[in-house]
């Protein structure tokens, strides 16, 4: 199914409906676990269910390589997810997931200053125009937070930057399933021994307890697993500023979350839904 998703776009919308759903799967699996358990959880179902499709005899890796798959399992998956899990418990999923949106400036900055690589100015302007509709998108909620957790999750967004950055430079010539799999196999290790140190309960009795566990299962095999399996193939079709741009997509669906919970949409909320159109648009349609 997944092979047959070649459209950047049909892409694009799906992370989007996914990764803006994560934010809220995430909430609830902190209802009853922490936050390191959550994450730990995330990374080990999430390679555990990815490892058995790997066909490990014909690989071809190349051995200079094999550290880019390393630092992307620990960049792109290992780390956010701490930091992620860790944010929320003093901030919102809303507020996480708009902070989100800064991933494309991070993937920016980092290829133009560390890799070399060259962006256009109407790349640029689409960053902007992207960072401006997710600001507008989360005006007039009343949102509490703490500046450390706030932290927190801005430094997983520029993880998510490096790690975009290193598919695209290092591992753009491996099949994305692989550049899912195989780093997401080696985080799963680390966090299968940062269970057995902390714990891990299951009480099948506890409602909540099975309400946050079966998120949290989501959350590894549909938000983490299968997800990066498309935004690496996403990656390899187009360009980091545009398959970055998801980011900003991501507080639409928070929005969508927000309708359901009877939240009222205002005027700004709808400006920042055009700004972010015109932003992908931008990104999508430069040459």
């Amino acid at each position: 199914m997944i092979k047959k998703l070649s459209n950047p776009y049909v892409l694009l919308g799906l992370l989007a409906l996914i990764w803006g759903s994560s934010f809220i799967l995430m909430k609830e699996g902190l209802k009853f676990y922490t936050s390191y358990q959550v994450a730990a959880m995330r990374i080990v179902f999430s390679g555990i269910v990815l490892l058995p499709f790997v066909k490990w005899r014909s690989l071809g890796l190349v051995k200079t390589d094999i550290k880019y798959f390393i630092i992307s399992g620990f960049l792109g998956s290992a780390v956010p997810a701490f930091l992620f899990t860790l944010a929320q418990t003093r901030i919102s999923s809303s507020l996480a997931g708009a902070i989100n949106g800064l991933t494309p400036l991070f993937a920016l900055l980092v290829g133009v200053s560390v890799l070399g690589v060259r962006f256009s100015k109407m790349k640029v302007l689409g960053v902007i125009f992207g960072l401006s509709g997710a600001i507008l998108l989360i005006i007039g909620k009343n949102i509490e937070f703490e500046l450390l957790h706030v932290t927190y999750a801005i430094l997983a967004t520029l993880c998510y930057g490096i790690n975009v950055n290193i598919i695209k430079q290092k591992l753009n010539n491996y099949p994305p399933f692989l550049v899912a799999a195989l780093p997401l196999g080696i985080i799963s290790i680390a966090g299968f021994f940062i269970l057995l140190k902390i714990g891990l309960p299951i009480e099948i009795h506890h409602t909540q307890a099975m309400y946050s566990l079966g998120a949290t299962l989501i959350l590894a095999w549909v938000g983490t697993a299968i997800s990066l399996i498309m935004f690496n193939k996403l990656i390899q079709q187009t360009n980091t500023i545009f398959a970055t741009s998801v980011t900003y997509l991501i507080p639409i669906v928070a929005l969508f979350w927000g309708l359901f919970d009877h939240e009222q949409i205002s005027i700004n909320h709808f400006i920042g839904l055009i700004f972010i159109l015109a932003a992908i648009w931008l990104i999508r349609n430069d040459t």
